[in-house]
């Protein structure tokens, strides 16, 4: 009896696979560490043959393609022909579906190595894209509406006298038809084929209408793009942080990639009595996430409605009257008169010159001393030469505005009266 059911445990793949358990969080994030460590010797081997095949200048342009060809080839020549990983050979531990509790296919794990390679770059590459087109669109736009000749008045004329002259030449086409055609069916059949052309026209007007609205709101997006880019930047950034606290809870998913591909670990060696667990990591990371939620909806929705509240406090209209507005009243309960208002909106314009008085403009605002060569970035903000050039070796970003910014794109200001 014994040996048919051990006969039958191993034709049945799915009962050989449940007897092996769950991956515990140490393993897992252990063999991420040593894959990335293996990867980046992987990347640095692609990055000396391509500057010894192709020379420094061009190896230095496209680093970041050689170091995507290095984690691509490492992730097919491992999880995409079927075998372990380094660090996962290291940790003993096998990737297997969540849905099926085999070895993942062919096709998941192909899914899996664009996941966790291909789509980062696409999408940063595709945004930083996406910016500088922006700010070109933004540019083009402002110039094109200071140009003279854009007056909206002389559009609309000459629109109404395109349309007046259209109208004319119809009346005219339908008073010099010829009278061999006054026959009732050849009437009918012209009216019929008018019809006909005048519901081809119109659904090819509204689809005409509503590829310029899609076109609008994409030239809208793209010119609104570098400024919402920093809010999509965070939003991922939480995103991940989610993803690991869940991970120091379930152990599942260490990475995003795996979590849309489907694929989890199982320990395939020797079982120990004790297997650590995360659990206060992720309540640490919990309360972390919280904290930086609040501070985000402080920012982004309390601190507007704090300061509108206060402009209008401080607006003489808002407060002689209280159905324009709120009634700003003192400890008393009295209404507080335009003098007290006028004195305090003093005061707070005395302290706004002070902060600017502190704060002078002529400043770098990364190291906060006086701008030494002044150069300004392709979004316009203004830093010393050897700050903004140190920042880019780090980020290629504009450190206020957060634009992508390259070292070509500086431009040193000389003669300058800030």
């Amino acid at each position: 009896m014994g040996e048919n059911q051990n006969r039958n445990t191993g034709n049945n793949p799915v009962a050989v696979m449940n007897q092996f358990p769950p991956a515990a969080q140490p393993e897992v994030m252990r063999a991420a560490e040593k894959d990335e460590h293996y990867i980046s010797h992987l990347c640095d081997a692609c990055y000396n043959a391509f500057r010894h095949a192709f020379g420094t200048r061009l190896a230095v342009a496209y680093q970041s393609q050689t170091k995507l060809a290095g984690r691509v080839l490492y992730y097919l020549l491992t999880t995409g022909a079927g075998l372990q990983t380094l660090g996962e050979e290291y940790c003993d531990i096998s990737q297997v579906a969540v849905s099926t509790q085999l070895p993942a296919s062919p096709a998941r794990r192909l899914l899996l190595v664009f996941y966790h390679t291909v789509l980062p770059y696409v999408l940063d590459r595709l945004s930083s894209r996406a910016a500088a087109r922006g700010m070109m669109l933004a540019n083009q736009s402002l110039y094109e509406e200071s140009l003279p000749n854009n007056n909206p008045s002389t559009s609309m004329q000459r629109d109404s006298s395109t349309n007046d002259h259209v109208s004319y030449s119809q009346q005219s086409q339908a008073s010099r038809m010829p009278s061999s055609i006054q026959d009732p069916s050849i009437i009918e059949m012209s009216y019929q084929s008018l019809q006909t052309n005048n519901t081809y026209s119109a659904r090819r007007v509204r689809e005409s209408v509503s590829m310029q609205r899609f076109h609008s709101a994409w030239v809208l997006g793209l010119q609104h793009w570098s400024l919402i880019l920093p809010s999509v930047k965070e939003a991922f950034l939480l995103l991940f942080r989610a993803n690991l606290m869940l991970f120091y809870f379930d152990g599942i998913y260490y990475h995003l990639a795996k979590r849309a591909a489907g694929i989890r670990y199982i320990f395939m060696g020797k079982a120990t009595q004790q297997r650590p667990r995360y659990q206060l990591l992720g309540v640490f990371l919990l309360i972390q996430l919280c904290i930086v939620g609040g501070d985000w909806l402080r920012r982004s929705i309390l601190q507007p409605v704090a300061t509108s509240m206060r402009s209008r406090s401080l607006d003489p209209s808002f407060t002689t009257t209280g159905a324009q507005g709120v009634v700003v009243l003192d400890e008393d309960g009295n209404r507080i008169l335009e003098k007290s208002l006028s004195k305090e909106q003093s005061e707070w314009s005395f302290t706004d010159k002070g902060v600017d008085m502190e704060i002078s403009p002529s400043k770098c605002p990364l190291c906060l001393s006086p701008r030494q060569h002044p150069t300004a970035t392709s979004c316009g903000h203004v830093f010393c030469w050897t700050c903004i050039v140190e920042w880019c070796n780090e980020k290629p970003e504009c450190p206020l505005c957060r634009s992508p910014v390259s070292h070509s794109d500086l431009v040193c200001v000389y003669h300058a009266d800030f």
